[in-house]
């Protein structure tokens, strides 16, 4: 087991990484708290929306920026939708329709993640992907259901617990 396990964390919306690595992990790094859970080296590398800042200790980070808009994608952002999306995002039935629809944050996050091929090869070598938060899901499901990886979690702040319990060093017993 000296070979670090390789995470990758995913971050789909446009949020800082650094704030939502703050909020679940303190001023630890990334590496060093999943690293410390697991009671084994863990090279983190970081998929985002947005450019993560170098303090965070990372393997890699990449943004998903595809060299092209997916036609669907640009389509949408020429119709104007603003004031339909509100009034569907006031009933149950509304939310649950646009999260059916290709405007879904999870949906556009994962159509960019198709279209740029670093993205999918940075995914796939991974050994456990970590969704940190909702839009990020989507991606990783499709990842861990085509089984292209072996693992994939969703919250950063029950990472710590995931990894103690999976990759931690197990006591044998009555010992």
């Amino acid at each position: 087991m000296d070979k670090p396990l390789n995470v990758v964390v995913l971050i789909g919306s446009r949020s800082a990484p650094e704030q939502l690595f703050r909020s679940a992990l303190g001023e630890e790094s990334p590496a060093a708290a999943l690293s410390r859970a697991a009671g084994r080296p863990v090279s983190v590398s970081l998929l985002s929306m947005l450019p993560a800042a170098e303090e965070l200790g990372l393997e890699s980070r990449q943004v998903v920026a595809p060299a092209k808009t997916p036609l669907l994608d640009r389509v949408l952002a020429a119709v104007p939708l603003g004031r339909l999306e509100s009034v569907l995002r006031t009933s149950p039935l509304g939310r649950l329709l646009l999260s059916l629809g290709p405007t879904d944050p999870s949906r556009v996050y994962w159509r960019s993640v198709q279209a740029d091929h670093a993205a999918v090869a940075l995914l796939a070598s991974a050994d456990v992907l970590l969704a940190a938060d909702l839009p990020a899901v989507r991606t990783a499901w499709h990842f861990l259901r085509a089984g292209k990886v072996p693992a994939a979690y969703f919250g950063l702040q029950a990472a710590e617990k995931v990894f103690a319990a999976r990759y931690g060093q197990r006591q044998p017993l009555g010992g």
